[in-house]
């Protein structure tokens, strides 16, 4: 009964990007960009019907919000579970696939280490050379945490970090090393010594990868 619910393709991705907090119908297409809108209505609607999500309205407008129920909220250990055994078992070629760019933003704005950095406000700019038209993401840390924007809210950028999404979906799981990425010239990050210096330390890498260490790859240095 329970993979009756939960092994409809999509279904988990749905569930998992409602934990990272979209809301919205639009914020969740934006980060599963495969996934067709009917689709998606289709499997937002068994959710709700199954107790798994609350459909309720946003107070802007006619449009409506999703959010995890109880029920919902009580499959994080599944998803996690799930996020180790594939790192483990399912990865091959992962990094092969074209990464979803807001995705991959957001997870590489979430994996870093606030701690590492200089105290203050720090801007990182993101600059993927491998899309059309080249774009520019915005890491804002301020008061600790660290928040994406797709754009330039008029504050000094203190790193540039110019790469392709490949570069850094392998980088993001640990098939490559940042360091000996920006030592070959395949990632370019310009900042003052003190970013440089702990680069390893506040760039972090996939919890998934670190609770299932992967053998660092340096033949793909050469592929990126």
């Amino acid at each position: 009964m329970a993979t009756s619910v939960l092994c409809e393709k999509w279904t988990l991705q749905i569930v998992r990007e409602l934990f990272f907090g979209s809301t919205r119908y639009s914020e969740i297409q934006k980060y599963i960009p495969n996934l067709s809108p009917s689709l998606l209505r289709t499997r937002l609607r068994f959710l709700e019907e199954k107790g798994i999500v609350l459909r309720k309205p946003s107070g802007t407008g006619s449009r409506c919000e999703y959010h995890l129920t109880a029920s919902g909220k009580a499959l994080a250990p599944v998803l996690n579970e799930l996020g180790r055994w594939g790192m483990r078992h399912a990865s091959e070629g992962m990094t092969d696939k074209p990464n979803a760019v807001p995705s991959l933003v957001r997870d590489i704005t979430g994996g870093i280490n606030v701690d590492e950095l200089p105290t203050g406000d720090t801007v990182i700019q993101l600059h993927l050379t491998d899309v059309e038209p080249p774009a520019r993401h915005y890491i804002y840390v301020r008061d600790n945490s660290a928040q994406q924007c797709s754009q330039n809210l008029g504050f000094d950028v203190d790193v540039y970090i110019t790469a392709t999404t490949k570069a850094l979906s392998r980088i993001w799981y640990g098939e490559v090393d940042i360091r000996q990425a920006v030592d070959n010239g395949l990632v370019k990050i310009v900042a003052p010594p003190v970013y440089m210096k702990s680069l390893q330390r506040w760039f972090g890498i996939s919890a998934f990868t670190t609770e299932n260490p992967q053998p660092f790859r340096s033949d793909l240095l050469q592929n990126l």
